[in-house]
């Protein structure tokens, strides 16, 4: 049975093209070791995740009960090493950059290793202004020279990397961060709960799902909502980010609108796809900030998840989404910086109902053919094992 290593500095619950590429490969003659930051200390939200048959997650040693980010970080990079140096695999992944730095030792020893860099989040250097970053992205360009295959979520920021790097030695793919066709979601009875105790229940349930932080409209959205009758709510549901869930708690006080967006924290998968079940619209916005959330279309995890759940939804007017509904018409484009007009195009997509049976549709042909993870695997991994 060959040997593959997964490599990631970071919680591998929270990737979920990990998770079932995990699936994926521990079935073809496989035997797969997850080589992951110790994160034991810290709240699991997630909760259980099936990573397949023949898989080990080896969590890297931590001998402080304090954080120490450098100290943990020069303890995983030598576990790596020394797993590598017993289990001898046959392939490596490395998940992001902080992950991929360990090709700098493994390199030397593993002539006959086929090292692939798999980037779910990458940046351009003049787009931040702190140095460290700079520096670990001028490293990150390096460290891919010694890759055999580089992989990135979309074919935009592919070829981007591409011409950075002035790679032309390792193979470049992109993978799209899709749902297997026949995957399917357990769910909790929370939600229901949830709307019984609100008076939700016959409610018009729009979601947000992901992130809590400032670089998706939330403000925007929710505001939206001063316009929006009562026949239609809001529910935000994610891990909030430098506590910005109460800046938005608070505004949502402000515009009197507590009986119709509601912010749900730190839920956990099965609460998230019982979200998903009962909603019937959702919210996919992008400030483009930086590379990746200039190029979300396809690939996004929350675009991908009302995607699997055919619930049509409304994302903001960005290039990508706008080149690639051209080919995939499967959502509504809205002006995401302007609560009026969200609310606008909120309530014209559930007035025309055969625009929105139409959506429902292109979204099932397009995620069967195109947008599944069996698809993003026979056009990567397939080639590269």
């Amino acid at each position: 049975m060959k040997k593959i290593f997964f490599v990631i500095w970071g919680n591998p619950k929270f990737y979920q093209t990990l998770i079932f590429l995990s699936q994926k490969i521990s079935k073809q003659n496989f035997k797969v070791f997850i080589l992951a930051r110790n994160l034991n200390h810290e709240k699991d939200i997630i909760k259980k995740v099936y990573f397949g048959k023949n898989v080990n997650i080896l969590n890297s040693p931590k001998f402080l009960s304090k954080s120490n980010n450098a100290l943990d970080y020069l303890i995983f990079i030598f576990y790596v090493f020394f797993q590598f140096l017993l289990i001898a695999p046959n392939n490596i992944i490395f998940f992001n950059k902080k992950s991929l730095f360990c090709i700098l030792i493994l390199k030397i020893f593993g002539k006959k290793t086929n090292f692939t860099y798999h980037n779910f989040d990458f940046d351009l250097a003049q787009n931040t202004k702190i140095l460290k970053e700079k520096i670990l992205i001028k490293f990150e360009l390096f460290c891919s020279r010694f890759c055999n295959n580089l992989i990135f979520p979309s074919k935009e920021r592919s070829n981007i990397f591409k011409r950075i790097s002035k790679n032309k030695k390792a193979k470049f793919y992109s993978f799209m961060n899709c749902f297997p066709v026949n995957f399917k979601a357990r769910k909790s009875s929370k939600f229901k709960s949830f709307l019984g105790e609100k008076n939700l229940t016959n409610k018009k349930i729009v979601c947000y799902l992901g992130s809590i932080g400032p670089n998706h409209y939330l403000h925007e959205t929710i505001k939206s909502f001063k316009f929006i009758n009562d026949e239609i709510v809001l529910i935000i549901a994610g891990n909030s980010i430098n506590n910005y869930a109460k800046y938005l708690k608070d505004k949502i006080k402000t515009y009197k609108i507590t009986k119709k967006v509601f912010i749900i924290e730190d839920v956990s998968n099965d609460y998230w796809y019982e979200i998903l079940k009962y909603s019937k619209l959702g919210v996919c916005f992008y400030k483009r900030i930086n590379l990746s959330h200039k190029y979300m279309a396809g690939t996004s995890q929350k675009f991908n998840n009302y995607l699997l759940s055919n619930i049509p939804m409304i994302v903001n007017d960005g290039k990508d989404f706008k080149k690639f509904k051209i080919k995939n018409d499967i959502f509504e484009i809205t002006k995401s910086n302007n609560p009026k007009k969200i609310a606008s195009s909120i309530k014209n997509i559930f007035k025309n109902l055969k625009r929105y049976k139409k959506i429902k549709s292109n979204m099932k042909i397009t995620f069967k053919k195109k947008l599944n993870f069996g698809k993003q695997f026979n056009d990567s991994y397939e080639k590269i094992l």
